[in-house]
């Protein structure tokens, strides 16, 4: 069983207490509490992101066609998540999570389950280092890179989207 560190508040748990979910600590509800004191308007931006995200990522799967994403800084364990959005729409959409910390690990081993006709991968890596990502087995395996990539094919909130 990895060290879930849940002596040290995570940015995934704080997101998720913010937004009203249930998997967090103490410790992540107190670091949430001060960061709504410092920006009360938090409850409002989050939820609101959250909403632009899955808004966007529909847009794209049934307007636009799109049917891999990569999306780094998952947001999980909070729900829906990208592969639900996507998939309930276009179930062949290929998803790639990016996040780290074992929580979000954790998580994501239990929440990434997608169609039978689509791909859902986890790729537990720092989005400071973004050749790691690019380069890794489960991107690769899941993504088709070789695809070319116009300015109309990328989502700015969190990913990039690609057409199949």
């Amino acid at each position: 069983m990895p060290d879930l560190r849940a002596d040290q508040a995570h940015g995934a748990r704080i997101y998720d207490y913010i937004l009203g979910g249930k998997d967090h600590f103490r410790i992540d509800r107190d670091a949430g509490d001060a960061a709504l004191a410092a920006w009360p308007a938090l409850r409002v931006h989050m939820p609101a992101n959250r909403e632009f995200m899955h808004r966007t990522a529909r847009y794209l799967a049934v307007e636009k066609g799109i049917r891999q994403f990569l999306d780094i800084g998952s947001g999980i364990p909070t729900s829906p998540n990208l592969h639900e959005v996507v998939q309930d729409v276009a179930p062949a959409s290929r998803v790639v999570y990016v996040d780290d910390g074992p929580i979000v690990l954790v998580h994501a081993q239990a929440l990434t389950e997608g169609t039978p006709e689509g791909r859902t991968t986890f790729i537990d890596a720092d989005m400071r280092r973004p050749e790691e990502i690019l380069n890794a087995p489960e991107l690769l395996d899941v993504l088709d890179l070789t695809e070319p990539v116009r300015d109309e094919d990328i989502a700015m909130y969190g990913g990039v989207a690609r057409k199949p």
